[in-house]
């Protein structure tokens, strides 16, 4: 049985698509190895204070990555050599019926019969093409003849200003008008890009209206360690949202959509509920310092209000979670608001016995009277204080500036965004006490974060 051009190219789609799925599976399970290599290293440097032994560590963390590596050159070789397979195969089934195809005409051109091309009956590559190019063939004919009955229509009697006349050439009546950029087409050009956007906003905002109900966002984790020990003390939730047609939406995007269109009391209500659940189901134990924490952010919109106030109480008692082990991330603008209810619903989440910290600290935010006045338990210093500036002395001095006045306050000091060992180090000797970043761990699903936690 012969097969077409067109089952040809379906089985080559799909045999291409089988193998880039196999190598996908096959570096990210070197990727996951890797990485809980690199953790056990980093745990083991992180807690042993002897400099023979953090050499030994450092020196495994390099064999690690030498040895991943090496794994990954060879797997992307391995795939390099099965495409160049694939090539070869669309070669021989595709590429090489279109050169006979062309040797066909060619020698019609020289005075051959024309037959073969006629013949639109023939079992083979050449019929094929023959037929699809008669499709092609037709439909160009069709589009030019609705050109020509077009250009045949009367001009209209004004002409928009954006259009200038040139003089027309012979044999091309229909292109003697032809349109230019106008003087304005700058502003013309931004006003649809702004339109464009405006479109796409006011599009992703009725889109998240419904996105949770339709299941299209999750919660991550991502876990947050001790400097001291290297031990997992928490994590911290985080909201992905994955569109249908768009892809993945950044947080950065959506979030402040949820907060203008107040769909951010929703959307919140319901990261808090389903968090507390999933943390509820961590291995838990030991004494209140060593048990698991859940850090959530809420928004400055979220504190005014009741809404807040309801929506963690209804999450602690859906989930029996302790409220202690409850962290809410409040936005550091509060420290710069005189609004009573702010104060008032902080107040009452303390009551409560959940934890207050401060997102994203700044050096212009160390402000120890207004930490006081809120009951700040912990601060977040900011990924900006510390991203690629473990070699600039100001940077890494008004990060440890951050750290100190926290522990001056006995308040607990997170580093968020750490991404190298020399971070680690740097952070470690400053007194910070807890730190999140992709040296770390990467966000990853409440069923992960129980592994780690039983590791």
């Amino acid at each position: 049985m012969r097969f077409g051009l067109q089952a040809r190219f379906i089985a080559i789609l799909l045999l291409t698509g089988l193998i880039a799925v196999a190598a996908l599976f096959a570096v990210r399970s070197q990727l996951r190895a890797h990485d809980r290599a690199i953790a056990e290293s980093v745990r083991a440097y992180i807690h042993d204070d002897d400099a023979q032994r953090q050499s030994e560590a450092l020196a495994k963390i390099r064999a690690v990555n030498h040895r991943y590596h090496i794994e990954l050159m060879l797997t992307l070789a391995l795939l390099g050599l099965i495409l160049a397979s694939i090539a070869l195969l669309i070669s021989r089934g595709l590429v090489q019926p279109i050169d006979r195809l062309a040797g066909a005409v060619r020698r019609i051109e020289d005075g051959d019969d024309i037959a073969p091309l006629r013949d639109t009956e023939r079992n083979d590559e050449i019929g094929d093409l023959t037929r699809a190019f008669g499709t092609i063939h037709h439909a160009l004919v069709a589009m030019r003849q609705r050109m020509d009955h077009d250009a045949d229509q009367p001009a209209p009697m004004q002409v928009s200003t954006t259009m200038v006349f040139s003089p027309p050439v012979a044999g091309k009546a229909t292109d003697a008008i032809k349109p230019a950029l106008s003087p304005h087409a700058a502003v013309v050009k931004a006003e649809v890009a702004i339109k464009h956007d405006l479109a796409r906003e006011s599009r992703l905002e009725d889109d998240l209206r419904e996105a949770w109900q339709r299941g299209e966002m999750r919660v991550l984790y991502q876990p947050i360690h001790s400097l001291a020990d290297g031990s997992m003390r928490g994590a911290e939730a985080l909201l992905r949202w994955q569109h249908p047609a768009d892809g993945a939406i950044a947080p950065d995007e959506f979030i402040p959509l949820a907060e203008r269109s107040e769909l951010i009391e929703a959307l919140g209500r319901n990261v808090l509920i389903q968090a507390c659940s999933d943390a509820g189901l961590w291995p838990s134990g030991g004494t209140p310092d060593t048990t698991p924490f859940l850090s959530v952010n809420v928004s400055a919109r979220q504190l005014h209000g009741p809404q807040l106030f309801e929506a963690v109480v209804e999450a602690l008692r859906r989930s029996g979670l302790a409220a202690s082990r409850l962290h809410l991330e409040m936005p550091v603008a509060v420290l710069r608001s005189d609004d009573s209810t702010i104060a008032a619903t902080i107040e009452q989440l303390r009551g409560l016995g959940v934890r207050i910290w401060l997102d994203a600290v700044g050096a212009d935010a160390v402000d120890q009277a207004r930490w006081m006045k809120l009951s700040v338990d912990g601060v977040k210093v900011g990924r900006s204080r510390i991203a690629g500036k473990t070699d600039d002395p100001e940077d890494m001095a008004s990060t440890g500036a951050i750290v100190a006045t926290a522990r001056a306050l006995r308040v607990v000091a997170v580093v968020v965004g750490v991404e190298g060992l020399a971070q680690l180090n740097v952070l470690r000797e400053q007194g910070a006490d807890l730190a999140q970043g992709f040296v770390l761990c990467k966000p990853v699903g409440t069923a992960e974060i129980g592994r780690r936690l039983l590791a």
